[in-house]
């Protein structure tokens, strides 16, 4: 059996609390904000490594120190929390490796570079231990209950052994060996390949479980060279924590900005030469003799109506195909409600997928009266196989209504709808690149951070040596 570069291990308490296990996650909210950041800069600095690698053939010493340690803190804090249970012991706040604590992972100092096409393929190669990682730690669900009221619960190997060890704790006091060794098994398994997604090693990691907490060795580990002496003052970490965070909180108006400048953008694409920007087509029918999209609530317009031109149109288009005649209007929800009172019709409320969704208002099926000779309608339109309606908002309730132009039951038709906006090229560049900018910046505070970090924790290579023993504290007495 091979060793492989990247290597997990975990010592399980002899005693748990019983009940620990039930508040660990309120206990490691800390840990997972903290966890969010460092991980936004993993995703960073990984894309930046990736390039690195392409171009250069190398991977960054200090990018590849704060990947390792990204990962040896989220697997201390998933040992203690709900990857395993394995200790009560708090995780520290730190991304170096910490000899004493009960999980560890380190990377082997002779552990193969990436070659230089890795990057292009490793998303794809990994693609085989991500299905058999999924469907391990969850990506079924159980659907249960009736009607509106429905529950989806997670399906996992590693959330029901987690359940169960949690159980025994509670009951029995203690922790089944052969549940550690599977949830320590599977979390090796996904820690590997999460080193070889971020290129750590450029081994491909092993289709196999390797259960327990020691990694299996088939050879002795060489015997480890002494540490340098560790300086007297370390370099303060305020300022690489401040620039991670601050890139990590800036990526999100950074990506808001440059995805509400894309909207825009391609909002103006759209606009014809009225300055309408058109939906795609929507297939509606029904048996009833309306089609109705109610409670249109607008307010506000006056605010931008009067302050733009060629803003504030509304158009609506439907057609027929079978090309009867069709009529289609708007007016004041109140007079809808009135004129169809008694009258079933279908209401509609969305689309899933390429099918409406409807509503089907409670009445008799019967023909309704001449729409087009209705007077409380503000715009409508009738024609034979097309009809459109063209109307300038204003605030109020409204009800579209679609209808046959004789008011016959069984309405077919495909609608389109418009709305005219004023040019948007320049807001929408202006706001892409704002967010373009802020994301470089964003980018390089991360990076800088990340690094900075990494520097703090890059180590000279040397032999990695067997695991240092847990020491074990002998019981305090009650009352010391």
């Amino acid at each position: 059996m091979d060793r492989y570069p990247v290597r997990v291990e975990a010592h399980r308490d002899e005693r748990l609390s019983r009940w620990l296990w039930l508040v660990k996650w309120i206990l490691l909210i800390p840990h997972y904000l903290a966890l969010a950041v460092l991980w936004t800069g993993l995703a960073v600095l990984t894309l930046v490594a990736y390039l690195a690698v392409l171009f250069t053939g190398r991977y960054p010493a200090s990018i590849r120190a704060y990947n390792t340690g990204v990962l040896r803190w989220t697997w201390r804090a998933g040992y203690y929390g709900y990857q395993a249970l394995g200790t009560d012991q708090y995780p520290p706040f730190t991304l170096a490796d910490v000899p004493d604590y009960p999980a560890r992972l380190r990377l082997d100092a002779d552990a193969p570079p990436p070659r230089r096409w890795l990057p292009l393929v490793a998303w794809l190669l990994a693609v085989p231990h991500l299905i058999i990682l999924g469907a391990l730690t969850g990506v079924a669900t159980w659907t249960f209950g009736n009607g509106d009221l429905r529950l989806d619960v997670p399906l996992s190997v590693v959330g029901a052994a987690v359940l169960v060890a949690g159980l025994a704790l509670l009951f029995t006091g203690r922790y089944p060996s052969g549940l550690h060794d599977l949830l320590v098994g599977v979390a090796r398994w996904g820690l590997r390949v999460a080193g070889y997604l971020i290129l750590l090693p450029g081994r491909y990691p092993p289709f196999r479980l390797d259960q327990g907490g020691p990694e299996p060795d088939p050879r002795p580990d060489r015997p480890a060279r002494a540490e340098p002496p560790a300086p007297a003052r370390a370099p303060s970490a305020a300022g690489p924590v401040i620039a991670l965070i601050a890139g990590v909180l800036l990526l999100a108006p950074a990506t808001g900005l440059g995805s509400g400048g894309s909207l825009l953008l391609a909002l103006d694409s759209g606009r014809d030469r009225e300055g309408y920007v058109t939906s795609p087509a929507v297939s509606l029918s029904t048996t009833t003799a309306a089609l109705t999209a109610e409670n249109l609530e607008i307010a506000g317009t006056g605010v931008w109506t009067g302050n733009l031109a060629d803003v504030g149109g509304l158009r609506v288009t439907v057609t027929s195909p079978t090309g009867r005649p069709i009529f289609v209007g708007i007016a004041p929800q109140p007079a809808v409600d009135s004129w169809l009172a008694g009258t079933a019709h279908d209401e509609f409320v969305g689309v899933t997928g390429n099918a409406a969704r409807y509503d089907r208002a409670t009445g008799v099926t019967r023909t309704v009266a001449d729409p087009a000779a209705q007077p409380f309608w503000l715009a409508s339109g009738t024609g034979t196989g097309v009809a459109t309606l063209q109307w300038t908002v204003v605030d109020g309730d409204f009800a579209v209504v679609v209808a046959n132009a004789d008011g016959s039951p069984g309405v077919a038709v495909e609608a389109r709808g418009a709305v005219q906006v004023p040019r948007l090229a320049a807001l929408g560049g202006g706001l892409l690149a704002a967010g373009i900018v802020l994301g470089l910046i964003a980018v390089g505070l991360i990076v800088l951070g990340g690094v900075g970090l990494g520097r703090r924790h890059t180590e000279p290579p040397t032999g990695v040596g067997p695991p240092a023993p847990v020491p074990q504290s002998p019981p305090v007495p009650l009352g010391s």
